[in-house]
This record gives structure tokens, sequence and C-alpha cells, in this order.
């Protein structure tokens, strides 16, 4: 990953648009703060956002053998964990699932955890520690529009080049893998992950406005991103953790990152479909009114220092 970059500098920021409208981040462009005011500000953000989105996409270009190497890597471990369960049913083990879940969800799981993926939280954290978030909250267009850019523009490059790595391991396993779920659940698995694609924006930003308070809070990112790792379904599926975990996994926040929008495609939500979209939707506007909670309280605190 790169960090965010805005005409000719590097900086952190975050990606959820929506947290700009603070007094502090328009200050000297809300003529009258009514609805005319935002309007005039819409379309320029969004050219804003375009541009930052193409000069993002350039830029990671440039990077392209890197970031070819990360997406080796990031399909390397899930391939190891799915020969490793084949072994242990073809060995005798007795699952809850079988061989062709097993097959779908670590396939997909490289890419769906690629495409719900944020890391605002390092970047915009140092921004508020070092001071550069002020020279962001002069300008017009809001301090989180060249995160958001940055994160969507690595996706498009990252996806681009994940793919194809995944086509010639399917062709290369010494044993075709089985996909199961129809279409319509993989349509409906697309709506999910762009759902928790979101969900980790505003779950960056939470964390990251945690520096308005904390002198350093890379130690619990490091922390919190490993304790995701497992809770997500990145690492292990859910459906394979102690029954006696069952409900309370099936609850937590970070399920919906990776692990549910691979159960919608593979037919196998607990609980059914709309229930887990109701359960995501929740926890969509749980951390999403978070995220505005912390940002906006800790704009007001950064402002009273002086930064």
């Amino acid at each position: 990953m790169s960090a965010p970059v805005v005409a000719g500098r590097d900086h952190g920021g975050g990606d959820h648009g929506r947290h700009d409208h603070d007094q502090h981040d328009h200050g000297h462009d809300d003529p009258g703060r009514g609805g005319h005011g935002r309007r005039r500000r819409l379309p320029r953000q969004l050219r804003a956002f375009g541009r930052l989105l193409a000069l993002n996409i350039s830029m990671t270009f440039v990077y392209r053998g890197d970031f070819l190497m990360l997406q080796l890597a990031t399909v390397l471990v899930p391939v190891i964990s799915l020969l490793v369960w084949r072994a242990a049913v073809a060995a005798g083990a007795d699952l809850p699932v079988d061989q062709s879940y097993l097959d779908s969800y670590f396939l997909a799981v490289s890419v769906v955890s690629m495409a719900t993926a944020s890391w605002t939280a390092p970047f915009l954290s140092t921004s508020i520690r070092n001071g550069e978030l002020s020279r962001s909250l002069l300008r017009p267009a809001s301090p989180h529009l060249d995160g958001y850019a940055n994160n969507l523009g690595e996706k498009v490059v990252k996806l681009a080049l994940l793919v194809p790595i995944i086509v010639v391991v399917v062709l290369v396993l010494p044993e075709t893998p089985r996909v199961v779920g129809d279409p319509r659940h993989w349509a409906l698995a697309v709506v999910a992950v762009v759902v928790a694609a979101v969900i980790a924006h505003c779950f960056e930003i939470a964390c990251a406005s945690l520096a308005f308070w904390f002198s350093d809070v890379n130690g619990f990112l490091v922390a919190l991103e490993l304790i995701k790792g497992v809770l997500s379904g990145a690492v292990v599926p859910l459906v394979l953790m102690p029954p006696a975990l069952a409900t309370a996994l099936s609850w937590q926040p970070f399920r919906f990152f990776v692990s549910f929008p691979i159960e919608v495609a593979t037919g196998q939500v607990a609980g059914g479909v709309a229930f887990g979209f109701a359960q995501q939707l929740g926890w969509l506007l749980v951390v999403g009114g978070l995220s505005v909670l912390l940002w906006r309280t800790g704009l007001r605190r950064y402002a009273a220092s002086g930064a």
C-alpha cells in the first residue's frame, strides 16, 4: 500500500467523505451554511475526487512490480490453508463443511479481503499526530477525500493483478477446486462486499480518530489487525471455530468484513441471508455513527488545542 497523494505531497488521510461536514473542515467555504452551499460544493468534491483517483491509480502503476509481489503473497496463505484442510478431509477429519465449501471459501477469501480492506488509519493517525491535518482542514475539499481515492485506486490495480493469479492457481492445483453457490448468491455477495468495504472505511476512521486523544495508536492498530484477521474469517473459516463460540462469532462486527460475503456466495448463512444483511446494515449504522462521533469530537479538541 502507498500513502494517499494530494497535489504533489504525500498525506495521511481517511476515506469517508461524508465526515467532512464540520465547521472546521469548511469554515471558509460555507456561504449561508444552507443546501445551496452544499450543492455547489458537491460537483467540486466530485471533480477533486476524480483527479485524485486518476493520480493514485497512475502512482500505483509506477510500483506495479511491488504490488504484484504483494498479491502473490495475498494468494499464497489461503492456498496453503486450502491444501492443509484438503489433507485433513482426505485423512477423514469430521468437518461441518465439505471440500466444495473449503475450495470456494479459500479461493474467494483473498479477493474479498482485498476488496473490503482499508489502510487509512495509520496514515490518518500520523497526520493528526504530526499536525499535517491542519493543512488539509484549510482546503475546501474534505480531508478524507484523498484517502478514499487512494484506497479505491489501489484496489482497482490490486484486483486486476489478483484475479489472474487466482485463475493460474486454480489451473495448477493438484485437484480442480469445486466451487459452490449459484449466480444469484454470488451477485448478492457483491452487495455484501460493498457494504463491508464501507464498514471497514468507517472503522478505520474511528480508529484513527483516537489519535486526537492518544499520542501513539500504532501498537493498538497492529494488535487490532491481528485480531481482525482471526475474527473476520480471513485466517480460518468461522464455521470451523469451536461450536461454543458460534453465537458470539456470528454477531461480532468483523465477521461482516470477510466471512459474511463468502457465506452469502456459498449459500451458507446462519439464520438466512435476509437476517445476515440486517445484521451487516446494523453494524454499518453503529460503526458509521461511531466514526462520525469520534471524528467530529476529535476535530473540536484539535481546533481548541490550536493545532
